[in-house]
């Protein structure tokens, strides 16, 4: 169960955000302040998952309580406010900030805003645990020549030959591969695409991250498909035309290179991360 603290001058405040949590997220509370001191001291010991942090308090802002606890606290920060003003909520994003909460305070939006931090936390926490996992297995390695290879050498490997290595989107497509194996199949792409991203709901990185994706994918898409044109039995072609694409849809491409029609094929962006992965596990 996720932790959460509150820090707010306003006791009335204090007193309606805890009944939702009892109500919502029974025994998730661990503690509240009315100060900037008191949650610096507090937030530090007890390390809760999540702050729910007022930006205007008495002694310190919130930005000032963010920039005491960073070193020893990297979780969730929900920001609540009447404060509209943009430059100030542009520097509260600029400090990592998850989510914003708007006083006077809403049920529905508070509950809401915590359970998407909830589950941004457990995407970023799988995410770490592979990462953890890949680098112990990186130091396991040393020098030793063994059978295993990294995943990421393998993937950089498969992505040289089709082309895409260097290209705009590719890095990006490997850790997504990286974290989709961390997942096995239960996953979606909207999580995978926030999974990339540092801040997990921000709607323009994830629509940015999921158009290279695509492109750096219809790139190998379309190359393989002008290959299969040139020569279908050219080995490239016939090893993974077929693997990594919905080979109907290769056909379709095929036919569009050649005039044979005006209908361009599609990809399949989660049937090419699945198939990269059986590659490069065989």
């Amino acid at each position: 169960m996720s932790t959460i603290y509150i820090v707010d001058d306003d006791p009335s405040i204090v007193t309606i955000l805890k009944d939702i949590l009892n109500k919502y997220f029974k025994g998730s509370l661990i503690g509240s302040s009315f100060n900037g001191e008191d949650a610096i001291e507090e937030i530090k010991m007890l390390k809760p998952n999540i702050v729910l942090l007022d930006f205007l308090l008495p002694d310190k802002d919130g930005l000032q309580v963010i920039k005491a606890i960073r070193e020893e606290y990297d979780q969730g920060i929900i920001m609540i406010s009447e404060v509209s003003d943009k430059q100030m909520i542009a520097k509260a994003y600029k400090k990592d900030i998850e989510f914003f909460i708007s006083k006077p305070i809403n049920v529905v939006e508070v509950v809401s805003v915590i359970k998407k931090v909830i589950e941004h936390l457990k995407i970023k926490g799988a995410l770490s645990q592979f990462e953890d996992a890949l680098s112990i297995l990186k130091n396991n390695l040393g020098s030793e020549e063994k059978p295993a290879v990294r995943y990421e050498e393998k993937l950089k490997k498969l992505y040289s030959k089709l082309g895409i290595i260097g290209s705009s989107g590719c890095d990006e497509l490997i850790k997504a591969v990286i974290w989709s194996k961390s997942q096995g199949s239960d996953y979606s792409l909207s999580d995978m695409y926030k999974a990339l991203i540092d801040d997990g709901d921000g709607i323009q990185q994830i629509d940015a991250v999921k158009k290279r994706i695509g492109r750096v994918i219809t790139k190998a898409f379309k190359s393989m498909a002008s290959l299969g044109v040139e020569d279908s039995m050219n080995p490239l072609f016939e090893d993974y035309a077929s693997q990594l694409f919905d080979f109907t849809e290769m056909r379709k491409e095929m036919r569009n290179i050649t005039g044979e029609s005006k209908q361009p094929g599609k990809i399949h962006v989660k049937q090419f991360i699945e198939s990269s992965l059986v590659l490069i596990e065989d």
